[in-house]
């Protein structure tokens, strides 16, 4: 009774019995019913020839049970587009759930690494509660029927990834006092200045600071509004062109450089080159005052600049006595 037992088993054909190997199943996208590629792998067994692979799509793995086509999942359109080591295959034939690869039957290589099928053009699943399988066979006809000689099947899921999502918020940053940090951290807290007795001898000065900085695509600009000064219904004109100071002559101005005539101001600070005053606030020793004027900007990201603004005042002899006095306004706006 041994005997003829081990004869059995012996004699039993191989391919009867013998699973593919190294299988695997590459998923390009997992998205429920995304059209995608996917990337069959396994390691042929039975040293036999080989001209047709079937894959065959189903809900379960097991090859003697009923095939349910996994909901959504369409593969009448997939193309071969890749293959490795044993190769030489096109498709067949193809339906919604059916894929068979042939060529001119040939005896396998006897490689030892997983060939690799890859199907392009495969719309997923849409249950993302079922996992579904295919169902793999080799067999020696070209044409997909007879004898099977290995067989395996590969599992794959669709799911619904994790999306992951941030922003950068938009940032203006903006502060103006007589005196401010570089980045805005702290101001004086000073916003009123004191500039002393007219003459016209003598020209009148003054100065403030405010910085800027913000990530807005555009840029930004800062925008002066206000009146000159005044007593009443004595005016002090304001400079409509960048002009040199003027002392003996009724003149209000301002820029955002270091002067010499007269001494008073700095220049912008920061190491982003592209915030500038506008061409006419920022001529050493020459002023300017024109209420709604940008008087500095920057044409795209600008991080933190620091800018002083120089006031000068003279006066003619025959101004009418009395306190001269005005409020000077900066508007700085992000071009997100």
């Amino acid at each position: 009774m041994a005997l003829l037992l081990m004869v059995f088993v012996i004699t039993m054909p191989a391919g009867a019995t013998t699973r593919l190997q190294d299988r695997g199943l590459f998923m390009y996208s997992s998205a429920p019913g995304a059209t995608t590629d996917y990337k069959v792998a396994f390691t042929y067994m039975t040293p036999e020839s080989i001209g047709s692979v079937d894959m065959l799509f189903c809900n379960n793995p097991i090859p003697y049970e009923p095939c349910v086509t996994p909901t959504g999942l369409d593969v009448s359109h997939a193309t071969l587009s890749d293959q490795t080591g044993e190769t030489g295959f096109s498709i067949l034939s193809q339906n919604t759930n059916h894929i068979i690869l042939t060529r001119p039957s040939t005896m396998i290589s006897g490689a030892t690494a997983p060939s690799t099928y890859t199907l392009s053009g495969i719309k997923n699943p849409t249950d993302t509660t079922q996992a579904f399988s295919i169902r793999l066979k080799t067999l020696d006809a070209e044409n997909g029927t007879g004898p099977q000689v290995d067989f395996g099947s590969v599992r794959g899921q669709v799911t619904t990834g994790i999306e992951l999502q941030t922003q950068v918020p938009p940032m203006l940053l903006f502060c103006a006092a007589q005196e401010v940090a570089d980045n805005c951290t702290s101001t004086s807290d000073t916003y009123y200045s004191d500039m002393g007795r007219l003459s016209p001898k003598s020209t009148l000065t003054a100065q403030s600071q405010m910085a800027v900085g913000t990530n807005a695509t555009g840029g930004f600009a800062i925008t002066v509004t206000g009146d000159s000064l005044t007593a009443g219904t004595s005016v002090i004109n304001p400079s409509a062109t960048p002009t040199a100071s003027q002392p003996g002559t009724n003149q209000f101005g301002i820029n955002l450089v270091e002067n010499t005539s007269p001494a008073v101001g700095e220049d912008p600070q920061g190491t982003w080159l592209n915030a500038l005053p506008t061409s006419g606030y920022g001529t050493p020793n020459k002023y300017k005052f024109v209420s709604g004027d940008v008087i500095a900007s920057s044409p795209n990201v600008s991080l933190m600049k620091k800018f002083t603004v120089s006031y000068i005042v003279n006066s003619a002899p025959s101004l009418r006595a009395g306190v001269y006095s005005t409020t000077i306004t900066y508007i700085a706006s992000g071009r997100f």
